[in-house]
């Protein structure tokens, strides 16, 4: 039983990835300009064509707080470790990528996504 449930998981999360991997843009497509306020850097502006007019590769990552998944993938520091190491200050090829953290949920507050909200 317990083989069946595991094998029964890997087919779920499956196809949610391949499902969540038409949410990307096919290389013809623009994505539109937008800014948004850090809430961690004293309320900085980030504007999306401002990082790319300097020659920066954007990522974004899209979560929601109450998402396991996010937050597991979050804790595993693949995100921080490329800003850290090719960031506007790298430590291995600075000015390269520009990592932005974007909470997809529009009910969730500012205490939850600083970690001391429910």
């Amino acid at each position: 039983m317990k083989r069946i449930l595991q094998k029964l998981t890997l087919g779920v999360a499956a196809m949610l990835t391949a499902s969540a991997s038409f949410a990307q843009l096919d290389g013809t497509d623009i994505s539109p300009n937008f800014t948004l306020t850090d809430v961690n850097l004293n309320g900085d502006q980030h504007t999306l064509y401002d990082y790319l007019d300097s020659g920066y590769v954007v990522v974004l990552d899209i979560y929601a707080t109450w998402c396991a998944p996010c937050w597991s993938y979050h804790q595993g520091g693949a995100l921080e470790e490329l800003y850290t190491e090719y960031g506007p200050t790298g430590t291995v090829d600075p000015g390269k990528i520009m990592v932005m953290n974007i909470e997809g949920d529009g009910s969730t507050n500012l205490a939850d996504i600083q970690g001391t909200g429910t």
